[in-house]
């Protein structure tokens, strides 16, 4: 059977890096070992429309089938790349996989026009399949599908069991999407995992399939059933790797390293001699310290915690299985033997609260040194959030809800106002709250990468170690918009905001001096006492220009006067996002926050707006203010407050502990004759 694999296009342009799709690497090689004729088109390799590009591909292969996938996030590109195949080969079988597929099957064939979709893990799978399709048999005979049948009924055949034994899995198939071709191309700033490396060549593999956990948020891309890959055939294939690509670095993908604390030793005992730096995901209950400190000896130079939260409330509705005391002892034990620390805390989970996220809000403002990210909870399909969102109508059409990407739903026990603005607050926070090292040297290199443009060298010292860092060929990208850069010390292992010596500073942009001209209008009607007639000017100004601060600012002040709390956060806080180096910004979104009684956020604004300008009377004495003022320790470690009475999302499930304590694993999706009802009435809607 002669079939077709696409990689979707994540780039801007051919050269940039991108992680490899290991699905679909390890599809084609379990295809070709089972004597397809296997033709890999990767999309990242071209400059061309990847629309365009399948469909010259199909026009000149005519191949009997176009399989292509990925994670749920990928599904808009992964869906043109279908409908493009169909337009040209009308009778081409479309074949979806991966995380858009497999979070929800039944939905996937309406919202992509495919034809097949392979659930879970796709090595078995696929070969069944393609011999089905090949041979004429039918497809209600392969296990772990989602097909549309003769009359266009979506029907879904019995699940496949979970691939034993890993070891017997072909290798991913690198060179059929030209993994070499691109791995000389690596920069020290494509992924933090290589800023250790000015000539980074890294490659990603894995040593385990699923999780163990039954994380709330989270779906299994490759099933439930959690299996360790021999460590025998791991390191043949990294032996092959190293001689193949000359890899200097490798990423263990796993969704969790290991369990088993004997493991996790004989991994650095098997690694160590290969002199690699490496990277792992792992939980917080096996980093004991003689881990951590065979993995620092072994060459472990990043570890990516699975964090999300620190109310332990919200870590036990999330079932992470994880103490805030351990998370506290594993990430300080990290930072003391000097490993690199990676991880997130998401707010918005089904039983957050205003108190539970000012309880991690007020532990990630006091411990910033470990750079840990802040985001919104987004509501993945397949996850228990999702499905439990489904059964009780927070998701009312999941059809039309995995086609609009899932943004944003709010499914907390915060109402939409009160989650918005705290959405707006971090990220505020994660862009403007910046920890400082100022570079020392920071130049054009003689000779420009002849794919990828300018490389820069960029030089600072660690205000931790006092490290020494040169860092050489980094790319700079869209270096007008980029602020500063997030790097790693090479010797402490800790991150920094290097500011952007190229940026266009806010005072040397052309378009100023009129708007300069424009705001000093607006401020002669504000002293006039005519500030209510200011807002329309002020909106156009930033329109015209989204970086000019001095518009957000008045704005806010003007919201917070009429009593419009949310609108003055959003603007005080877009004036910190694209001008996070300007005191001015961050002192007046400190203001607002007293104001308003979010004294928590006040301080770390004031306390940076300290750092960006040391001598500052009234920051000084403000935080003076602060520091001896009557205020109660729950005020002073407040971050999020109310804006609004309106209701949390209210749930269509009412029987008592209906939403809380059922074991959201075992929910099911609704029958799937709703989700042939969808797909009738968008026919009738076409």
């Amino acid at each position: 059977m002669r079939i077709l694999i696409v990689a979707p296009k994540f780039t801007a342009a051919p050269g940039d890096f991108y992680q490899f799709p290991l699905g679909l690497g390890y599809i084609s090689s379990a295809l070709k070992r089972a004597g397809h004729e296997v033709h890999c088109l990767n999309c990242n390799h071209s400059a061309t429309d990847p629309v365009q590009l399948v469909a010259e591909t199909v026009r000149a292969i005519k191949p009997d089938a176009v399989a292509s996938g990925g994670l749920s996030p990928f599904m808009p590109m992964v869906k043109d790349l279908f409908a493009a195949a169909r337009r040209v080969k009308p009778d081409v079988i479309n074949i979806a996989g991966g995380g858009c597929l497999s979070s929800d099957p039944e939905a996937g064939p309406v919202v992509m026009d495919i034809d097949v979709g392979v659930i879970g893990e796709g090595e078995e799978t696929i070969v069944d399949l393609a011999d089905a399709l090949e041979r004429g048999r039918d497809l209600a005979g392969v296990l772990g599908i989602v097909y549309k049948d003769s009359k266009g009924a979506i029907k879904r055949t019995l699940s496949r069991p979970a691939i034993a034994d890993l070891g017997t899995i072909a290798w991913p198939d690198y060179d059929g999407f030209g993994f070499g071709d691109v791995i000389d191309l690596q920069r020290p700033t494509d992924n933090y995992f290589f800023h250790t490396k000015d000539k980074p060549r890294s490659i990603d593999m894995i040593t385990s399939r699923s999780c163990p956990y039954r994380c709330t948020f989270c779906f299994h891309p490759t099933g439930k059933v959690y299996r360790e890959r021999p460590f025998d055939d791991f390191f043949a294939e990294l032996e092959y790797r190293i001689e193949r690509y000359q890899i200097n670095m490798v990423a263990i993908i796993d969704e969790l390293f290991s369990l088993k604390k004997a493991r996790l030793l004989e991994f650095c005992e098997r690694i160590e001699p290969y002199n690699l730096q490496w990277m792992v995901q792992l939980h917080t209950n096996c980093a004991e310290d003689r881990i951590l400190d065979a993995m620092k000896r072994a060459g472990c130079t990043y570890i990516s915690y699975g964090i999300e939260a620190m109310s332990q409330e919200i870590l036990d509705s999330m079932k992470k299985k994880s103490k805030k005391t351990r998370i506290d002892v594993v990430l300080a034990n990290s930072y003391d033997k000097k490993l690199g620390i990676q991880g997130n805390l998401i707010f918005g989970d089904t039983n957050e609260t205003l108190k539970t996220a000012n309880e991690s809000m007020s532990w990630w403002a006091n411990n910033r040194r470990y750079m840990i990210n802040t985001n919104r909870l987004q509501v993945y399909p397949g996850s228990p959030d999702y499905i439990e969102a489904v059964r009780d109508g927070l998701i009312k059409d999941r059809v039309d809800y995995i086609d609009s990407q899932f943004v944003d739903l709010n499914i907390s026990k915060m109402n939409e106002d009160d989650l918005s603005i705290l959405a707006t607050k971090i990220w505020s926070a994660q862009s403007g709250l910046l920890s400082i090292a100022e570079p020392t040297i920071f130049a054009k290199e003689p000779e420009p990468d002849p794919i990828r443009g300018d490389l820069y060298r960029v030089a600072w010292d660690c205000p931790r170690c006092y490290h020494h860092n040169d860092y050489r060929g980094v790319l700079m990208g869209d270096v007008a918009n980029e602020q500063s850069l997030r790097l790693t010390c090479r010797g402490c292992l800790s991150r920094y905001d290097v500011p952007n010596e190229l940026r266009v500073r806010f005072e040397d942009r052309p378009e100023k001096p009129a708007l300069d001209a424009r705001f000093a209008e607006a401020q002669a009607l504000i002293d006039a006492g005519r500030r209510n007639e200011t807002p329309p000017m002020l909106h156009e100004m930033v329109g015209q220009a989204v970086w000019y601060w001095p518009a957000h600012v008045e704005l806010g002040r003007f919201y917070a006067s009429v009593g419009a709390g949310p609108s003055a956060v959003r603007h005080l806080g877009a004036a910190i996002q694209f001008n996070p180096f300007e005191p001015a910004c961050h002192i007046a979104y400190a203001e607002r926050m007293m104001e308003e009684g979010a004294i928590g956020l006040a301080r770390v604004h004031y306390e940076q707006a300290q750092k960006l300008d040391p001598g500052n009377m009234d920051v000084l004495l403000a935080l003076h203010d602060l520091e001896n003022g009557p205020y109660s320790e729950e005020q002073r470690e407040t971050y999020f407050i109310s804006y609004s009475d309106a209701p949390a999302p209210q749930r269509l499930a009412a029987a008592p502990n209906a939403c809380g304590s059922r074991r959201r694993d075992e929910i099911e999706f609704p029958d799937i004759a709703q989700l042939e009802a969808d797909t009738q009435r968008l026919m009738a809607a076409e």
